[in-house]
């Protein structure tokens, strides 16, 4: 039976978004009904960076817009070629068409973004572009750097996030006074400052990464196998997610656009899609928690040495940690902001993810509760499990009505507590339903790829802890990096015993390998 999506949950979250930004009169239909177009200038388009940020923003445009018109400027075949067979295959909120330059609505559009470095007056226009490590983005009468040559596929996200932040401010309407347009701004993910020094260094044409962890395979997920994709990283990486997709998931997974990916593992569907367009990466995908992984022997074999992180669980952070790799690399997200931590084996001294992020006091479950109607038993249990009939007869005797209608049209215990959300049953609900955008997740991916890359790959660098951009929506002039120094009561500090034990084994273990493989 074909899976019909549930389009009022897919817009649900970008709604939220707005709605908390001040943005008024949401209608669903007359916000998916307003025109966006996506275009740029040859030049740029000639380049990798201009291509990168025009099909990261390709890919995010389609999950908040919902008419979008990409136009491509002549002369450019092969690029064409690529843009022409990804518009039909995208998810989109609406539709996504591919038209001709003087058949483009540009003055019934709402907003343009262009990939390049022109500024248009009378337009509701945003030019966005990258080179090395910098991004640069500008919405008013100050053009950007039109140079482009030094290629990094990160940067470029970073300055499609930027571009798509200021669309979405046009198309969903929220006040300039909650958030103005930008006016050139560039920000460097090398050094980590909205007033670069210079480009960052050039990336090697082949990264070797040595055995990888990808926990979490969603929002932030998509968008880290999209830069991994782009960066033709070589080696071996285990994905994990304990959740399936759902509905909800297409309009912040820039990378799920198919209907028959809904119920199917996150882990197994984003590493096989690694595996389809990127040969150099052995990717695989293991549908769980990370305790129950940690707990058996998968992981012990390959001897994680690099750890990514893109998900919103405390427990898990701190499960992860124990593996004491080299590398750990976290990045978060909430509606409007994105953020990374780095702990690096080199630089002990600051705190690792067990004292950075300590675990909530909150009773979540009496929330879940409260706004489903659902008991604790039920909630206790795997909440990706479809609503059984016992969980209706241990439910609250007013929620069951409206339970029974979840448990018709296939809901699990979780998606019935993002339909409460959304019906306005669930208004105390903390956990599960959260008003996100897509452009907030790659901005993360950005953030945390680039800290990969500059400890792997320069690990004499300055050794940038923290970093966050708090509001996105005020541009990189919010970002700000800190520090959090270890705790001396938490397990990095008091086990470094025990910690340089395992640093040494898989150190050990890694020099028997690649003797084996010479």
């Amino acid at each position: 039976m074909k899976h019909a999506t549930d389009r009022k949950m897919a817009a649900s979250r970008p709604i939220g978004v707005a709605q908390g930004l001040g943005a008024k009169d949401l209608d669903q239909a007359t916000v998916f009904s307003r025109i966006a177009i996506l275009t740029g200038e040859k030049d740029a388009l000639g380049t990798r960076n201009g291509r990168w940020c025009f099909i990261s923003a390709l890919r995010l445009l389609s999950r908040v817009v919902g008419n979008l018109q990409v136009v491509l400027p002549a002369n450019l075949a092969e690029f064409r070629s690529e843009v022409g067979e990804l518009v039909p295959q995208l998810w989109s909120q609406g539709r996504v068409d591919l038209v001709e330059m003087d058949e483009a609505c540009w003055g019934e559009a709402t907003a343009i973004l262009n990939v390049g470095h022109q500024v248009r007056a009378g337009y509701p226009w945003t030019s966005i572009l990258s080179n090395g490590w910098v991004a640069r983005c500008t919405s008013g009468t100050t053009p950007i750097s039109a140079d482009c040559d030094q290629a990094n596929p990160i940067a470029a996200m970073l300055a499609a996030s930027l571009g798509v932040t200021e669309v979405f401010k046009r198309v969903y309407g929220v006040p300039v006074e909650r958030a103005a347009l930008l006016d050139c701004c560039e920000f460097s993910l090398f050094e980590f400052s909205q007033t670069p020094r210079g480009l960052g260094p050039i990336l090697p044409a082949q990264v070797q990464i040595p055995n990888t962890l990808l926990l979490g395979a969603g929002a932030i997920g998509n968008a880290i196998a999209l830069l991994i994709s782009q960066l033709q990283l070589t080696g071996n990486l285990t994905v994990i997610d304990k959740q399936v997709f759902g509905d909800e998931n297409f309009g912040t997974c820039v990378l799920l656009d198919k209907e028959s990916a809904i119920g199917r593992s996150k882990a197994v569907e984003i590493a096989a899609w690694l595996e389809r367009t990127n040969s150099h990466i052995d990717a695989k995908g293991i549908e769980s928690d990370i305790e129950s992984v940690l707990s058996g022997d998968i992981l012990q074999e390959k001897l994680i040495d690099v750890v990514i992180n893109g998900l919103d669980d405390v427990a898990a952070r701190h499960a992860v940690q124990k593996l004491w790799p080299n590398i750990l690399v976290d990045g978060a997200i909430n509606s409007i902001g994105s953020s990374v931590v780095t702990h690096s084996m080199a630089h002990r001294e600051f705190s690792c993810l067990r004292c950075t992020f300590e675990l909530p006091n909150k009773d979540h479950l009496k929330e879940q509760s409260e706004a489903t109607g659902l008991s604790r038993a039920s909630l206790e249990g795997d909440q990706n499990r479809p609503i059984s009939d016992a969980d209706i007869d241990a439910a609250d005797e007013a929620s069951q009505p409206w339970l029974r209608e979840q448990q018709r049209l296939g809901r699990t215990i979780c998606s019935t507590m993002q339909v409460a959300q959304i019906e306005g049953l669930g208004l105390r609900l903390k956990k599960g339903f959260l008003p996100s955008v897509p452009f907030i997740a790659s901005a993360a991916a950005a953030l945390v790829m680039a800290q990969m890359l500059r400890n792997l790959l320069w690990p004499d660098e300055e050794f940038v802890h923290q970093f966050q951009f708090p509001n996105m929506f005020d541009g990189v002039e919010s970002g700000h990096r800190f520090a959090r120094f270890a705790s001396k009561n938490c397990e990095c500090m008091r086990h470094s015993i025990f910690i340089d034990k395992v640093l040494a084994k898989r150190a050990s273990h890694l020099s028997v390998q690649l003797l084996h493989s010479q």
